[in-house]
Order: structure tokens, then C-alpha cells, then sequence
């Protein structure tokens, strides 16, 4: 799986972050502290002001230390009894009539239809959820205000912070119950989705084959019949036991049931279409061909540089280091699984595979051993294993060299000397410390192989699936209630329609917030904002250079201005696109770490807080509130 921005560890983040963000919710809170001091200033003169001001702040912090849960959740049970009487319980009828109908929009007959099931109820659930957050939070206490119902609250012992506070709470309890059962639906739909077996019929469709030997031997071979628009080709040995093909990224176990003279095949449910692998990541680098240890690869001048490159038939490779691997969690070996690319100088047979090689070596002997030779395609998973008992004849003789730059050698080769055995041990030969090294190499001369971190891991025990896939809508619940918190905020001082549209604002600038930067930061082709509304209404060409006049000074000017009000705007909008970690995780196979769980969580209250401080402070301040 790709992952181009990795989720930082969480005890290496919370420091720095956490002091970001009281910078951050100081400096806003100071603003407030100004603007207010300032509208004081104007309506009680010099001589009341500073009185009045102090005694405004304690009372608001002592309306934030006294704030009542059970009042909180008393709103917020007033809050779902509303929701509910708007029927908002439709949503979930709209998403079973859009699964009922999905498969007239999704390919039968795709290659990873785990993906493509897993992506599209995920997504169409994202969006609902978003949407409906998006009206309940902007037009509920608007709603208020119109029918005067905000008077009956205000009059009873209830704080402006409890109304808000009250308010997030209960939405976000309608929304996570909405989810919980759109989640439900989606999995159901996903498990009925992907289910099937096949027909496997003797004498058609699987036949004998002549041969004696081991019980490694194969007597029969054959196919499946069609199901789910594919087959999968069956082996069966002289043991008793089979190897079906993987095909569309899943197998099926298959029994052979003899009764008396007839014998059929039971072919069982898929296997493998639905996973969590854990993946165990490794750190990388790289081995140029002078044997000097590299951050980079090779640049073969693709645009995109998210991978680097090896030559093939050079001491060049990729290196990956593992740490705190043990036979305790590995006891039969390392399960190895790679994606990575293949670039071709020249083409030859196109159809035919690149060769390379996985090698595991001792970060502090330098013993080596090619484990495993395999053929590998441009982006085709590659499950590789890496035993427990390695055989002496896939041992080098020599340590394998990784100099650093200004040294010669990185092991005094008359010191070295290493302990000739029958068989090696992966544990206690290889790892040490429970540290490891994995080594790839391309061996077709004229081939490269590209990698990214990312690309080759050691694969732990699966997790379970439903677990998994409920961690993939925690993504989608997390942003909910950043969305939701905006839409309170704002309909603390804006009309519903006002607000509404302004939530839906902060909706698209979080979906696409690094173009938002750009364009405030005016690297977008085109300039800034008002730079390219002006190519826009005259029809020119974005690489075109205005005309150093006048008109073009004003321009830039205007773009300088509108620049650090939405630098602004963009560094405070939440990063929805950090969120698709959830939705590319679980389509792939892969689990969500709970470190990942952790970064986003605290992110999403950190942008909560701040927003159910402004919005007490808002409405507080409002007339109807005193």
C-alpha cells in the first residue's frame, strides 16, 4: 500500500503538537480577548472597562470550571429527540437503496473486487454521514433562535457552554448511532458481496495425470467452473491435499469426498478476499554500486520520486532494517510481502518477468544468505518466506560490505571470520538484538528495481476483519465530529442557510487543503486568487505572463492581501485527506495501527475544544443568551 505521508509515532508527535496547538488556541483566544476588550472600550468608556472586562473573563472561566454534565446531557438527549422527529433516521433508508442498486454500477468482473466493494461503502458512507452532520450542526440552533424555543432553555439554570457543549454532544450521539448502522449494512452487503464457491466435477473438469513418485507428486489437474466471472486451476497430489490458484486475490480449500465408486469435489467459501494483514515495517536505505550505504537509489527520471531505483546485475540494493523481530512471534520463520516496480531499459519479451532475489544478513557480522529467487512484476504482490532453517550452500562465504562514505571497509575482513555449519539458524545467526537486515536485487542486467519504505514488510498475525473494518469507519466518525463542531460554531451567530453554506465551505477547503495552500502561498500555476480569477473572466493561459503594468501590480497587491487571510483559513481548516489512511487501509487488506487511531483522535479533539470555546464565547455574547 501506498503511503506517502506515514502517521508519525505517537509519543514523538504529542510533544511538539500539543505545544502547537497552545500556541495556537492562545493566540485565539488573545484575538478574542482583544476584539471584545475593544467593543467594551466603545460601549462603557475608559473608566468602566477594565473592571468590567476582568470580571467578564472570570465569570467565563468559571461558567467553563462549573459546567454541569448532567444539564449537557439532558440538551443533548432534547438534541437526538428533535433529530429523531426529523426523520433523520432516512439517511440509513437512502443507503440500502443505494447497496440495492449497487451492482448495476460496479464491475463484475474486476480483479480486486475486495477493493472495489470495500472503497465504494466507504466512501458513499463518508458522504452521507458529512452531509448530514453538515445540516443537523448548521441549521439546529438557528432553528431555535426562529421559534423562540431558545428562550424557554435560557430562562431555566442553564450556561451558554452547556447549550453548545450540549449541543456537539448530541449530534455527535446521532451521528455515531446513524454509522454503527450503516457500518453494519456495509458489511453484510461486503461478506454477501464477495461470497461464492465453485463446481468442481470428476472426470470433466479436474482429470488424472500419469506420474510416480513422492507424495509431492501431482495425479490430477483441472479447473474450477465459472462463478464470479473466474475460475481457479486445481493440482491435486499423490498426499491427498491440493493447491488451487490464487485468482482476484483469493483460494478456496477444496475436499475430496469418495463414496464407494464415485468421487466429487467440495469447494469451499473464499478464502483470503477479505483481510487485516499487520504489517511490520521496516527502515530503509540503499547500497550503491561501490558498496557505500545510500539514502536514494537511483533517479530513472520519473516524475513522481515517491520510489527510488536499483540496477539489476550490480552489488546495488535496497536494504530494509527490522527491529525487535523474535522467534516467539515468528517461530517457523518471516513471512515477507513486496510491491515494488520494475523499470525496463529495454523491453525484450515483454511478457516475460524480471529476476531478483531476497537476501537476509546480520547488521553486525555481515553473514548473508540468498533465501529466495522469485520473479516479480511492475506492481504485483510478491508473498515471499523466509525459513527458520537455512541451508549452508545459500550462504555467502564472505560478509556482505555496506561502507559508510569515508571508509574503506566495514569490516576488517582478516577478523572476520565465519562459522562454517550444515544448516543456520535465522534467530540465532542472523538476527541479532532482534535486529535484521533485508536485502533486494534485481539480476537482469539492464532491468531496475524501484522502492519506497513501504513497499516490503514482514507480515505478523492478521487481525480480525470486523474489528478492522469498524476501525475504518472510526475515520469516517472522526471527521464527523470536526464537521459537526464547525456547524455549531457557526450557527451560534449566523443564520441557518448562512451557516450552512459556510460549514459547506470548511467541508471542501479540509477535502482539498494542500491545493488551498498553494493557492494562498500563491504556488498554484496560475497565482493567487485574484491572479487567476483575472485569467479566468479574459481567457488567458496560465503559464501566459501578465504585462508588467499597472493593472498586474494591483493584481499582485489585491493576491498579497487575500494571501494571509486564507494562509489563515487553510492552516485552521481541519486535513480531510489525512483521513483516506482509514479507507486505503481497510480496501487494501491492511489493519489500522492503533498509533494511527491515536494521532487522529487527538487531533480531532484538539480542533473540537477550540471550537466549543469560540462558540460559548459567541453566544454568550448574544442578547438572547444574557
Amino acid at each position: 500500500m501506498i503511503i506517502e505521508k506515514p502517521v508519525p509515532a505517537f509519543w514523538d508527535w504529542i510533544g511538539p503538537a500539543s505545544l502547537n496547538w497552545l500556541i495556537a488556541v492562545g493566540g485565539l483566544l488573545a484575538v478574542f480577548a482583544v476584539v471584545g476588550f475593544l467593543f467594551l472600550l466603545v460601549r462603557t468608556g475608559p473608566a468602566q472597562v477594565f473592571p468590567i472586562f476582568f470580571r467578564n473573563i472570570a465569570k467565563g472561566f468559571k461558567d467553563l470550571c462549573d459546567l454541569s454534565w448532567k444539564r449537557v446531557f439532558a440538551i443533548a438527549g432534547l438534541i437526538i429527540r428533535e433529530s429523531l422527529r426529523k426523520k433523520v433516521i432516512v439517511v440509513c433508508v437512502v443507503f440500502l437503496v443505494l447497496l440495492m442498486f449497487a451492482s448495476w454500477f460496479l464491475d463484475p468482473q474486476s480483479t480486486d473486487p475486495a477493493r472495489l466493494y470495500m472503497s465504494f461503502v466507504i466512501s458513499t458512507t463518508m458522504y452521507l454521514v458529512l452531509l448530514l452532520a453538515l445540516f443537523l450542526s448548521a441549521l439546529s440552533l438557528p432553528a431555535d433562535f426562529k421559534n423562540k424555543t431558545i428562550y424557554t432553555i435560557v430562562t431555566k439554570p442553564v450556561r451558554a457552554s452547556e447549550i453548545v457543549l450540549g449541543r456537539i454532544v448530541g449530534l455527535t450521539a446521532i451521528g455515531t448511532g446513524i454509522l454503527l448502522i450503516m457500518a453494519c449494512m456495509s458489511y453484510l452487503f461486503v461478506s454477501a458481496s464477495l461470497s461464492h464457491t465453485h463446481v468442481v466435477i470428476d472426470g470433466e473438469d479436474i482429470v488424472a495425470v500419469s506420474g510416480e513418485g513422492t507424495d509431492a507428486t501431482v495425479v490430477a489437474k483441472g479447473e474450477t467452473r465459472l462463478a464470479n466471472w473466474h475460475k481457479h486451476e486445481i493440482e491435486e497430489y499423490a498426499d491427498g491435499t491440493f493447491t488451487v490458484k490464487e485468482v482476484n486475490n483469493h483460494t478456496h480449500p477444496i475436499t475430496k469426498v469418495v463414496e464407494g465408486d464415485t468421487v466429487r469435489y467440495v469447494v469451499g467459501p473464499e478464502r483470503g478476499t477479505v483481510q487485516a494483514k499487520v504489517p511490520i515495517y521496516g527502515k530503509m536505505k540503499f547500497r550503491d554500486a561501490n558498496e557505500f550505504e545510500k539514502t536514494r537509489g537511483i533517479n530513472v527520471g520519473e516524475e513522481w520520486e515517491y520510489r527510488s531505483y536499483i540496477a539489476g546485475a550490480t552489488p546495488e540494493a535496497v536494504i530494509w532494517t527490522f527491529d525487535h523481530v523474535t522467534p516467539n512471534q515468528f517461530p517457523e520463520g518471516l513471512p515477507v510481502e513486496m510491491t515494488i516496480s520494475v523499470f525496463r531499459t529495454h523491453k525484450g519479451n515483454i511478457e516475460q518477468t524480471i529476476m531478483g532475489s531476497l537476501l537476509i544478513r546480520n547488521p553486525k557480522t555481515g553473514l548473508t544468505a540468498e533465501t529466495n529467487i522469485f520473479n516479480s512484476e511492475k506492481y504485483v504482490t510478491n508473498a515471499l518466506f523466509i525459513p527458520r532453517t537455512i541451508d549452508k550452500g545459500k550462504v555467502d562465504s564472505q560478509p556482505r560490505q555496506l561502507k559508510q562514505l569515508g571508509e574503506e571497509t566495514s569490516f576488517d575482513l582478516s577478523q572476520t571470520r565465519l562459522e562454517e555449519k550444515e544448516t543456520y539458524d535465522l534467530f540465532d545467526d542472523f538476527v541479532v538484538d532482534g535486529k535484521v537486515e533485508i536485502w533486494l536485487q534485481c539480476l537482469d542486467n539492464g532491468q531496475y528495481f524501484g522502492a519506497a519504505e513501504p513497499d516490503l514488510y514482514v507480515r505478523a498475525k492478521d487481525a480480525n476483519v470486523f474489528g478492522n473494518f469498524l476501525k475504518g469507519y472510526l475515520g469516517i466518525w472522526q471527521q464527523m465530529v470536526v464537521l459537526l463542531s464547525f456547524g455549531v460554531l457557526f450557527s451560534t451567530f449566523l443564520s441557518g442557510p448562512v451557516a450552512m453554506v459556510t460549514t459547506f465551505g470548511i467541508l471542501i477547503a479540509a477535502f482539498c487543503k494542500q491545493l488551498f495552500l498553494q493557492v494562498a502561498y500563491m504556488q498554484a500555476l496560475g497565482g493567487g486568487p485574484v491572479e487567476a480569477f483575472n485569467r479566468l473572466i479574459r481567457h488567458e493561459n496560465l503559464m501566459t505572463e501578465l504585462p508588467k503594468d499597472f493593472t498586474t501590480s494591483l493584481i499582485k497587491f489585491f493576491d498579497m492581501i487575500a494571501s494571509g487571510f486564507l494562509s489563515v483559513i487553510g492552516l485552521a481548516v481541519p486535513s480531510f485527506s489525512d483521513y483516506n489512511i482509514y479507507m486505503d487501509s481497510v480496501a487494501a487488506g491492511y489493519n489500522i495501527p492503533w498509533n494511527t487511531i491515536c494521532v487522529h483522535g487527538v487531533t480531532t479533539f484538539a480542533y473540537v475544544i477550540p471550537l466549543f470555546i469560540v462558540g460559548y464565547l459567541i453566544l454568550r455574547n448574544r442578547e438572547v443568551a444574557k
